[in-house]
């Protein structure tokens, strides 16, 4: 980001070097421009450290949720088996033709003709299997 500043502050170092009628014209309409280009600069600047620090705080909130889920689940929080669910529980899918979340149980799942209840459309599911399930066998 240092970059976009020194090419603001060197844009700026030009106007100034060329001594331009800061009366006519010309003059005020690049002087505003240059202005406008350092107040820009700034801004992003201050963007850029904010993102940094927002990223920082993910990854650490990501590293706090991964230390619970050990200790709580006492397995890794992405490899559930479908026998950790009661059939009362419910995931949400999105629909892929509105975006929507679709809430749905491990019941719902015996069901061919899924539709979502926003748009109407068929809910197609895929399920990835790993080799080390009873269908494979």
């Amino acid at each position: 980001m240092s970059d976009l500043t020194n090419r603001a502050a060197y844009l700026k170092g030009l106007a100034d070097g060329m001594k331009l009628d800061k009366e006519s014209n010309e003059g005020k309409l690049l002087n505003e421009i240059i202005a406008l280009l350092g107040d820009i600069t700034e801004e992003m600047e201050m963007i850029d450290d904010e993102q940094g620090f927002i990223a920082d705080k993910l990854d650490d909130i990501d590293e706090s949720i991964d230390i619970l889920c050990e200790e709580v689940f006492e397995d890794d929080l992405y490899e559930c088996d479908e026998d950790d669910f009661d059939e009362e529980d419910e995931f949400a899918i999105k629909c892929e033709k509105c975006g929507k979340d679709v809430f749905l149980s491990y019941e719902d799942l015996e069901y061919d003709d899924l539709v979502c209840p926003y748009c109407g459309e068929p809910i197609e599911i895929e399920f990835e299997c790993d080799g080390d399930c009873e269908c494979c066998e």
